[in-house]
């Protein structure tokens, strides 16, 4: 079995290609080859556990993830968990890889599949509201989906923000990072944004003349009790695309305006649809991507990270 640490993680795949592979997930994951079941959800207060598994043709990955929000205060990762590999014809186990990270980068580079079909190719500001590990992953892989110069970033927390930089500073060094005193700043300044937060209610003002003609990109909210999204936003869009339809029924940013009838059923599509036919993306120049995540991603990022580490002998061989 390899063991694959996070910054081997890191560094096994250019950002480009991270995005390429989970586009490439989002298209395969109605293939009959794959088979991703439910994730198992476990609520323990604020806290969530989650176990993720996915079939392939050829692998198979199961992910455990513990996500404790509260971390943060004690200035600890909110989310912990690891990923095996599993050899899809023995059952034989290939790898072990570090959940956390693994997660930051799928997640970014699904994000960054929305930001590659929705948002203008020509944008060079990007907002990030919310800057912990998952916010400036998507900051980095963005960077390389957009010719970004400058990246606008909110978060309540200085160490948080402190960090947001000096990871900047390291992976994109020639994009400006600019400090703003709340969400609002950031909208204002960005032609897209992003969210990674666990908001209880909305962080993007409900305000359709600031937000109007912006791509959106949600990423926290991944329970029926968190929302980023305000009602605004669901006045000004064609559709909402999503990556996994269990997120109808786990999001509050897909529950609340789905129950309050501020969209349609039939306007909640999945991003493969518009990833085979881009001429279903309407003429609203404001665009709405919401992900939640699917186990298929995971085994697509660990064969990734498992193939390349093979290839440039990365990692620590052990038996177990």
């Amino acid at each position: 079995m390899r063991i694959l640490s996070s910054q081997v993680i890191e560094q096994a795949a250019e950002p480009t290609l991270w995005t390429d592979i989970m586009e490439l997930a989002l298209k395969s994951s109605n293939d009959l080859d794959y088979f991703t079941p439910k994730r198992m959800h476990v609520d323990i207060n604020d806290n969530t556990l989650l176990l993720m598994p996915s079939v392939g043709p050829d692998m198979f990955a199961t992910k455990l993830v513990s996500v404790f929000p509260n971390n943060v205060k004690h200035g600890k990762a909110a989310i912990n968990g690891t990923v095996v590999l599993n050899d899809g014809a023995s059952g034989e186990s290939l790898a072990l890889l570090n959940g956390a990270k693994l997660t930051a980068m799928r997640t970014a580079a699904v994000a960054c599949v929305g930001i590659r079909h929705l948002s203008d190719p020509l944008a060079t500001t990007l907002g990030i509201i919310g800057g912990g590990a998952q916010g400036r992953h998507i900051a980095w892989l963005a960077s390389h989906e957009r010719d970004l110069e400058r990246i606008y970033v909110y978060d309540r927390s200085p160490q948080t923000i402190s960090e947001f930089i000096s990871f900047m500073a390291d992976k994109c060094p020639n994009v400006d990072v600019a400090l703003c005193e709340d969400a609002q700043q950031v909208v204002v300044n960005s032609e897209i944004i992003a969210t990674a937060t666990t908001s209880p209610e909305p962080v993007i003002p409900n305000l359709e003349d600031l937000i109007i003609g912006k791509c959106f990109i949600s990423v926290g909210s991944y329970k029926p009790d968190m929302r980023e999204l305000p009602e605004s936003i669901f006045r000004l869009i064609d559709s909402v695309w999503i990556d996994a339809e269990h997120g109808k029924t786990e999001s509050g940013d897909l529950i609340y305006p789905l129950d309050k009838q501020m969209i349609k059923e039939e306007q909640v599509k999945h991003i493969s649809s518009l990833i085979e036919q881009p001429n279903e993306l309407g003429f609203r120049e404001t665009r709405l991507f919401k992900t939640v995540g699917q186990g298929i991603f995971d085994l697509f990022a660990a064969k990734l990270v498992y193939e390349k580490a093979c290839e440039s002998n990365l990692g620590e061989e052990v038996n177990l």
